[in-house]
């Protein structure tokens, strides 16, 4: 007699789920994640062939194991490799990196160090994965922290309203809602409420899985910008928020895959070429990048969704870990997210230190947050700015009349640039050289070390300071 078909999906599902398909699961999309990374504006593997360089040849094998990840998600070597790899991209990469980054830097960190303090493979998972939490949960909280400041809830000024001008005006709707009237507000207020629900409803039980699909969606939509492609930010968070589900999804996940998923995938691929193929300026997306990320996320939500539908009960304790015998030195790992949170107040850093698009201004001990009135510096860089007034440097023309600098940034820029001449303030006094190395206190290089670990962002001359969506020159 043949069973019910009902009945033996409800026994399959009732059945515990392989402990390795969340970290299956997590290796597709970090693969992913990483190719996003080597694909996007800090990619230069695509340029290796032209230009050979320690970075490029880094990323090119980020890019090779990830590939290799993704044909083979269960392998810890390959997991392990990549993940040896994305500190060491950063590095090198620094001081010019973005924040999603470090947030992948923290998670491969996050991961050696579970791989270490675990004794068996069948720990590792329940080692990793509250660690990965917390990395999620400690970048998120500083990111909307940083955003309750009076620069970010002014409109005309706001990197609320400018990328949320910018998405739409990329996706053929025009939208001004940085010179718009009282309705503007509702941009930065609608953003910073947003960030700052999504960590309280990861952990409330409640609301963990309405957490995860929030934050999927939101970033999800950030990512279709086409004049700033985020895709790189988003995919790093995306396989983070899936941690927040019961490990049963990554199950279903892949019994899915092995049902029908590769064929879907297979179709949507020649979708993307075709419509990548397809000539003119009516596309939506003008790079197979955005393709690719759209097809992301449909599928993440798709399946998230559809789990969703059966109501499975929230995991617990999310960042507690389950097993026992884990060591307590792998709380490192959280502590250096908060100390990275904390660099902007600390006067550390203001560059990649989770501060990123919120027009947060931190400086000489003062600050234009409404909660931290007055920094605690720990340096005295920031207390030491220039204000450049004439240059014929086209990188530092773009200061004049606009930003200022610390002397550190400066100085770095300059020991490269040696012949620029340029009239500047620097401590109430005006200074003019016909060429930067006429003076030897500015041209003096700065140690590489340094130069990545205190790297700070410029200070506009304007109040309330205003958006900035890319990276100075100098920083």
């Amino acid at each position: 007699m043949d069973s019910d078909p009902a009945t033996a999906v409800v026994a399959d599902r009732a059945r515990p789920p392989v402990r390795s398909d969340v970290l299956a699961v997590f290796a597709v999309l970090w693969a992913a994640a990483n190719l996003f990374h080597v694909w996007g504006p800090s990619g230069v593997a695509f340029a290796l062939f032209s230009g050979r360089s320690t970075l490029g040849l880094l990323q090119a094998a980020a890019g090779i194991v990830a590939v290799a990840l993704i044909v083979r998600p269960r392998s810890v070597p390959l997991l392990a490799a990549l993940a040896a790899l994305g500190p060491v991209i950063l590095w090198y990469e620094a001081p010019i990196a973005g924040s999603h980054w470090v947030v992948a830097s923290f998670v491969d960190v996050a991961f050696l160090v579970a791989l270490l303090a675990s004794r068996k493979v069948e720990r590792l998972e329940s080692t990793f994965v509250p660690l990965a939490r917390w990395v999620l949960i400690g970048f998120y909280s500083f990111a909307a922290f940083a955003k309750l400041n009076h620069a970010f809830f002014t409109p005309r000024v706001s990197c609320g309203t400018f990328y949320f001008d910018e998405l739409a005006g990329s996706l053929g709707i025009s939208v001004h809602s940085a010179a718009g009237g009282g309705w503007a507000h509702l941009v930065p207020f609608g953003v910073a409420a947003t960030e700052l629900s999504i960590p309280i409803l990861l952990l409330m039980r409640r609301t963990r899985h309405i957490g995860v699909v929030v934050g999927l969606v939101f970033h999800g939509l950030i990512a279709l910008d086409q004049a700033h492609p985020f895709s790189d930010f988003s995919s790093v968070l995306t396989p983070l928020f899936l941690l927040f589900l019961p490990p049963a999804f990554a199950h279903d996940v892949l019994a899915w895959f092995r049902e029908q998923l590769r064929v879907v995938i297979a179709a949507v691929c020649g979708l993307v070429l075709l419509l990548q193929w397809k000539q003119g300026d009516t596309r939506l997306f003008r790079d197979a990048r955005g393709w690719a990320w759209v097809v992301l996320l449909v599928l993440v939500l798709v399946f998230v969704v559809r789990f969703l539908r059966t109501r499975p009960e929230p995991i617990e304790r999310p960042l507690g870990f389950r097993a026992n015998g884990v060591p307590r030195w792998i709380a490192v790992v959280p502590a250096l997210v908060v100390l990275t949170g904390l660099s902007p107040y600390l006067e550390l850093r203001t560059a990649y230190a989770f501060n990123m698009y919120s027009n947060l201004q931190t400086a000489d001990g003062e600050s234009n947050h409404f909660l931290v009135t007055r920094t605690l510096p720990l340096t005295d860089f920031q207390s030491d700015l220039v204000r450049i007034k004439a240059t014929d440097d086209d990188g530092l023309e773009q200061y004049v009349g606009q930003f200022d600098l610390p002397f550190l940034q400066l100085r770095d820029y300059l020991s490269r640039h040696p012949d620029v001449s340029l009239t500047y303030i620097r401590g109430g006094v005006e200074h003019s050289v016909a060429r930067a190395d006429d003076d030897p206190a500015l041209v003096e290089p700065v140690p590489s070390w340094e130069s990545k670990l205190f790297a700070f962002r410029s200070l506009d001359q304007e109040s309330p300071n205003r958006c900035q969506p890319s990276f100075l020159p100098a920083l």
